[in-house]
């Protein structure tokens, strides 16, 4: 969801965050978007969901993001309650 691949409409400005954001840190929106979690005191695991080479590489520049309080403020607009997220995930149509 918080990847380049996210091209519904409705998360354009979203995106433009992030991109912003992870230009500013040097780094990828994948690899920004784990940091994020990574940052959370209560995560022990992450799940990435890489599926090729490419993909762990860019995702693995999650351990090199320098992560403050003033990122987690600029991506404060990301946030989303989880029943919002729980409601939209199970509406999604899987293959």
């Amino acid at each position: 969801r918080l990847t380049e691949r996210n091209a519904d409409p409705s998360f354009a400005a979203g995106l433009a965050l992030l991109r912003e954001e992870a230009a500013r840190l040097g780094t990828s929106v994948d690899a920004l978007a784990l940091a994020a979690v990574l940052a959370q005191p209560w995560v022990t695991t992450v799940l990435s969901g890489a599926a090729t080479a490419e993909h762990l590489r860019s995702n693995l520049g999650a351990t090199r993001v320098q992560w403050t309080s003033a990122t987690a403020e600029r991506l404060r607009a990301l946030t989303m309650d989880s029943s919002d997220y729980w409601r939209e995930r199970s509406s999604l149509r899987w293959n």
